[in-house]
């Protein structure tokens, strides 16, 4: 993996900050399970906020707060405890690859073809989320039609990588991209590419069969 990107400072940011949508908090735990350089400048991020708390006035609280977060708590684990408890729904992944601990927490659906060479695989997200996440694989040396985004997307490398527009990521780096930039995504050889994507609203293809397969897949 290469030196640690600036594109990836302002999703650590916000996530040691807690603003990220769920599927961007997926996508940020799994980096920083594959990034050591990552997780130390998130361990700082989280100690800046630590300390700028210490300097902020307490605010008054009703006294009877505490009480009322810990029966919820309670409440909780009961609803828990009386539900069986099923272990996450996996789909095959790649020979030699190891997935990381957050993916391994989530439900993901079945693999589902959207064109040749390329296949996806949702994942399960709280309900209220207004981002989404899924896997993406992608064969050796394939060219994906350009596109762009109606929102903000992150892409985490898993295994493989990928160039585009003049850049190259491999496993663990991030990409960004929002409304104003149009991919050029071409996977290096020798083996599949798979990433983690999270995204607000849905790609914005740049030709008919791009549009065709959009609407039939629904990313």
């Amino acid at each position: 993996m290469k030196a640690h990107s600036d594109t990836a400072d302002d999703l650590l940011l916000r996530h040691a900050a807690g603003r990220l949508d769920a599927g961007f908090s997926l996508l940020m735990d799994t980096h920083l399970a594959l990034s050591a350089e990552s997780r130390t400048l998130y361990a700082q991020y989280e100690a800046l906020g630590g300390v700028i708390l210490d300097e902020i006035t307490p605010a008054d609280v009703d006294p009877a707060a505490l009480n009322r977060a810990l029966s919820a708590i309670e409440s909780l684990k009961t609803n828990k405890s009386n539900n069986l408890v099923h272990a996450p729904r996996l789909p095959a992944m790649p020979e030699c690859f190891t997935q990381p601990p957050p993916l391994r927490m989530t439900q993901i659906d079945s693999w589902r073809w959207i064109a040749p060479g390329v296949r996806s695989a949702r994942i399960a997200l709280p309900k209220g989320a207004k981002s989404r996440a899924f896997l993406l694989e992608i064969a050796p040396e394939v060219t994906l039609p350009r596109h762009g985004h109606e929102g903000e997307e992150a892409t985490c490398v898993l295994k493989g990588g990928f160039r585009d527009r003049g850049a190259h990521y491999g496993p663990g780096d991030i990409a960004r991209a929002d409304e104003r930039i149009e991919h050029d995504i071409v996977i290096d050889p020798g083996e599949p590419c798979l990433c983690l994507i999270a995204m607000e609203g849905r790609t914005r293809p740049n030709s008919w069969f791009g549009r065709l397969y959009q609407n039939f897949r629904d990313i």
